[in-house]
């Protein structure tokens, strides 16, 4: 829980939440994690759902739990870097149908236009906890009150699209394999959402052949679909495939080697910043 300096509730619905970065989240040029940078900002999300009453805590109480079904992340800026402050805008843009929505900016150290680097767009759905069956928004939640702290406004992408399929030779585009560990498993009982990200890089790192010693990874636009639960010991096989009208430009695919089901698509573009070691 972050402490009363760290995170406020504002008036027009949204939450800001105040991150310290520290060495232990950062890559070998200091910059925060993707991954990481990730799960605070669902930290964040989770605390500005308490302002509809719906945070995870208390939904699992109820049985029933949020499931995120797509991603999107870009930036215009440096991510932090180890003992920078990451300061995070959420809040909902509410519901259509089953999907609720929820929407991020990034800040560096202040919070306006000088420390703004990035924003991101999510889907989500609320299940059953036990069997992630999902459910209607109104079977659980207060619409009015929802209504009543969301904001229009979009972070990232108003509607994200729908992936499909880039793969074309498996045998070919085939990069790595991952068998799901018990440290990968979230509250939910199956691969974190962004450990998905997570192999997602290292997969376009293997593509790539990544020296960090000489070069850092730095993803400009990441969108990501989740298809198929990877849950414990699960095997997942890891497809890169290049944009043919775009450079810089990956899919990346992955599959579940036992039933060949699609776990989850990524589109990500990137450059790749090479330096000298001191």
């Amino acid at each position: 829980m972050q402490s009363q300096e760290q995170l406020i509730h504002l008036d027009n619905g949204h939450t800001i939440a105040r991150y310290r970065i520290r060495f232990q989240d950062c890559n070998p040029r200091y910059h925060v994690h993707l991954h990481r940078l990730m799960d605070l900002a669902q930290d964040s999300d989770d605390h500005s759902c308490g302002l509809f009453d719906s945070k995870s805590e208390d939904l699992r109480a109820r049985g029933i739990c949020w499931i995120l079904l797509a991603n999107t992340v870009s930036f215009v800026g440096e991510l932090p870097k180890a003992e920078d402050m990451l300061i995070v805008d959420s809040w909902t843009r509410g519901t259509r149908g089953i999907r609720l929505f929820r929407e991020n900016r990034y800040y560096r150290n202040t919070m306006d236009d000088a420390g703004y680097f990035g924003s991101a767009s999510s889907d989500w759905i609320l299940c059953t906890l036990n069997d992630h069956k999902p459910l209607r928004p109104s079977s659980v939640i207060d619409l009015d009150k929802i209504a009543s702290v969301s904001d229009d406004a979009v972070g990232n992408m108003e509607k994200i699209p729908r992936l499909a399929s880039a793969l074309d030779n498996p045998d070919e585009r085939e990069v790595m394999r991952y068998q799901v560990r018990l440290s990968d498993l979230d509250t939910n009982t199956h691969l974190h959402g962004s450990h998905y990200a997570k192999l997602a890089i290292d997969a376009v790192g293997a593509y790539l052949s990544i020296d960090p010693l000489k070069e850092e990874f730095v993803v400009e636009r990441l969108h990501i679909q989740f298809m198929n639960e990877a849950r414990f010991n699960d095997r997942l096989v890891f497809y890169v495939i290049p944009d043919p009208e775009q450079n810089q430009r990956l899919f990346v695919e992955g599959r579940l080697t036992e039933s060949d089901d699609i776990a989850f698509l990524v589109t990500m573009e990137y450059i790749l910043e090479t330096f000298t070691t001191a």
